[in-house]
């Protein structure tokens, strides 16, 4: 393959690494030893890009030149260099910096902190409990949460975090009337699901709505919580400390190394921490896989959630991740519960089975239903792959699904012109202002039916990266403006209507990656995977591509390829639970 051809990121790593190996010899690094820098810059940064936080450097002369290198730091944070040697492992020097900081801070942040005397605590927690619904675990969490300033809260669907989670905020408002709490997530998606889910729990607990008032209305983007900007580097000293009492995280599998330095880095000293998620989920795109390591390192602050509360009608389901999850010992042999059908993974028939779940959302579209009924419609079946590309990859099923349903919907090759009208991912024209719409153009055409993913942050508009969203008539027009079209997103009590000039980038959602929809759950999921053997069919993947589905799954894939995948785990390369080790032994040799 000719340099040109090469994918992107393999581009981008070779370009890193001859810009670090130039700066090398600039700065009077030793000749014979530019081509191992050049080296090991280009291979951190494909690791890195990969989700590792670090490379080990194995060879010891290798660690001896790269360590006598003006561009690598041996001390770090001396001399700021852009890589940085720690023992045997090279880092990027903000992913080092991230990594040291936040082991530093979990493990200050990791101490007891009790709310009130220990038997109002339990009274407080009792009182939140009926008889018949008692959960160990759930009350060990709040006792926890309420005791301590760090809590991990790990478990699968349907375990009850998000109740665990209603139940500690208004415990938390009754014994402490006056503190302010502040609840987030790493994607706008999965915040917005976290305050929907918890003002649903809420009602319950809480029904006269007195301490409801005292909490916020709906969650926020760690982004936004943080103060940074959407998209940036999350540099932990960019963040401003946070004035809340009670910080809560939902999805903290989603959170890389970076963003959680920072986030942890702002709670105040009189602040408290609790992190919710699933620790067997896919990591992080970016590096790290940090709650799954918090969970194994940091284990007296952590509460695992394992008895199933809601997919008692979907027990297959739950039995399959199951064997998934627990697959690494390679000696279970794979029951494949009945009701999950599995299927060779045709591209026309993948397609064909999507077409038919789509059919009530037409019907609903041309009954002109309300908004809010057609958007329940539609988020009931997802198609869920591994892969972006090829043609098994969400983009070739997304274009065949599309075709389909713009030739039911009866759309013409016709264009519109629309300032800002997302694409596929492309945006709007930035000279220009507009963009015109037409079949082969990067901007998608608009027609009812048209289901889409928004791809960037709007917090202006209240759209965020993963929020997915339906063309749809105008339902609130006359005859004569009748092809007059929005898009409508799900909202608190009705959906939200946005013309199609208003739209950011974005494009179709019919399927989309697994990594896409974490934070999401339907009622029925077809789970596509990867062809036998490929690196993206793994035990992560597949655990969270199951758990996605509330109660149908439809698996295109033959069995073994999901036992094979059971049995490659992900592995992130990185030391945060070798340096809380070591922070832990720091802290206990200086209190004795």
């Amino acid at each position: 393959m000719k340099p040109a051809e090469a994918p992107f990121a393999g581009r981008v790593a070779r370009a890193f690494g001859d810009t670090i190996a130039r700066l090398h010899a600039r700065i009077g690094g030793d000749p014979s030893a530019s081509r191992i820098v050049e080296r090991w810059a280009q291979q951190l940064w494909s690791d890195a890009d990969a989700g590792h936080v670090c490379v080990e450097v194995a060879d010891d002369d290798e660690r001896r030149q790269l360590g006598a290198s003006p561009v690598v730091d041996v001390a770090p944070g001396v001399h700021e260099a852009p890589l940085v040697l720690d023992g045997d492992a090279l880092y990027l020097q903000r992913l080092w910096r991230a990594e040291a900081l936040l082991a530093e801070r979990v493990v200050a942040l990791d101490a007891p902190a009790p709310l009130a005397e220990a038997g109002v605590v339990a009274d407080a927690v009792d009182s939140l409990f009926e008889p018949a619904e008692a959960d160990d675990a759930q009350r060990c969490a709040l006792l926890r949460a309420l005791g301590h300033r760090l809590t991990l809260l790990s478990g699968g669907p349907g375990t009850g975090k998000t109740t665990t989670l209603a139940r500690l905020l208004v415990a938390f408002a009754r014994l402490a009337p006056d503190a302010r709490v502040a609840f987030a997530a790493p994607t706008g998606k999965a915040a917005a699901r976290l305050g929907q889910s918890l003002s649903d729990q809420l009602a319950r607990f809480d029904p006269a709505g007195e301490l409801r008032a005292r909490l916020p209305r709906a969650g926020t983007t760690l982004h936004r919580l943080l103060g940074l900007r959407a998209n940036a580097v999350a540099a932990a000293s960019a963040a401003m400390p946070l004035d809340y009492d009670l910080v809560i995280v939902d999805e903290a599998s989603m959170l890389d190394v970076e963003i959680a330095a920072a986030l942890v880095a702002a709670i105040g000293s009189n602040g408290r921490l609790v992190l919710a998620g699933d620790r067997d989920q896919l990591a992080s795109v970016e590096a790290g896989a940090v709650f799954a390591d918090l969970c194994a390192s940091v284990s007296d602050a952590t509460v695992q959630l394992l008895r199933n509360h809601r997919q008692k009608d979907a027990a297959h389901i739950v039995e399959l991740a199951a064997q998934v999850r627990d697959g690494g010992s390679g000696t279970v042999t794979l029951r494949w519960p009945g009701p999950i059908g599995y299927f060779r993974a045709d591209p026309a028939a993948i397609v064909d089975d999507a077409l038919a779940e789509w059919a009530e959302v037409r019907e609903a579209i041309e009954a002109r239903a309300a908004p809010a009924k057609v958007l329940g419609a539609c988020e009931r079946h997802r198609v869920l792959t591994a892969m972006r590309e090829g043609p098994l990859g969400s983009v070739a099923l997304n274009r065949r699904i599309a075709s389909a349903v713009r030739r039911a919907a009866g759309a013409s090759p016709r264009t519109s012109t629309a300032s800002g009208a997302g694409g596929t991912g492309t945006g709007t024209g930035a000279r220009t202002g507009t963009s015109t719409s037409t079949v082969g153009s990067p901007f998608a055409q608009w027609y009812p039916g048209r289901l889409v993913l928004v791809t960037v942050n709007r917090p202006a508009l209240g759209l965020f990266n993963g929020d997915v969203g339906l063309c749809l008539p105008r339902p609130d027009v006359g005859a004569e403006a009748s092809d007059d079209l929005v898009v409508a997103f799900a909202g608190e009590s009705e959906a939200r209507l946005f013309p199609v000039a208003q739209m950011p980038a974005c494009e179709d959602a019919w399927a989309m990656t697994v990594h896409k929809a974490q934070g999401s759950e339907f009622e029925s999921v077809a789970l596509v995977l990867a062809p036998p053997g490929h690196p993206l069919n793994t035990r992560e993947l597949v655990y969270t591509g199951i758990t996605r589905a509330r109660s149908r799954l439809t698996i295109w894939a033959e069995p073994e390829v999901v036992w094979q995948a059971a049995l490659s785990r992900t592995l992130r390369r990185g030391r945060l639970a070798q340096r809380l080790l070591e922070q832990n032994r720091r802290s206990s040799s200086y209190k004795t």
